[in-house]
């Protein structure tokens, strides 16, 4: 991962290169199921990452037209999954490994579907090139089949 600042005419722009990084469809989602604030929304997954970087935003694609937020808990190593559809529950020494939470609050609702993203400026260190991950609900969903959501990270 380059970094260049070009100064033009007093202004100055920020290059880098880009990467996206997603499991594409959140693994682990049970659909036709109520799900509550502060439930695990899905299964963890690792995500392949560069071994440092700043994600500039969090889509989230909602197919099935929630718009409830989700919090991404990011962990630097593997940590104890809480089930799908349960309080999450990390225990104290994984803890230790989580590097933050990224809320994705903001949401542009469609006809049918939508989307929602943050940007949060959130710099890590992943020494393994892995950032361990798992969704959190902040609200009451209840996915159909066939509308499971898409979350990918933007990094730069």
């Amino acid at each position: 991962m380059g970094l260049r600042i070009d100064w033009i005419k007093g202004l100055v722009r920020v290059t880098s290169d880009v990467y996206e990084a997603g499991p594409g469809k959140l693994p682990g989602i049970g659909t036709g199921a109520a799900y509550a604030a502060g439930d695990a929304f899905g299964t963890a997954f690792v995500l392949k990452v560069p071994k440092m970087g700043t994600i500039s935003n969090a889509v989230l694609l909602d197919f099935d037209d929630e718009g409830l937020r989700k919090d991404i808990a990011l962990f630097r190593g593997p940590f104890t999954e809480t089930a799908d559809n349960a309080a999450f529950a990390p225990s104290d020494s994984d803890l230790e490994s989580c590097i933050g939470v990224i809320s994705i609050d903001q949401f542009f609702n469609w006809s049918s579907n939508q989307i929602g993203i943050a940007t949060p400026a959130f710099s890590y260190v992943a020494p393994t090139g892995n950032l361990y991950c798992q969704v959190i609900t902040q609200g009451a969903d209840n996915i159909a089949a066939g509308s499971v959501p898409k979350l990918f990270l933007v990094i730069i």
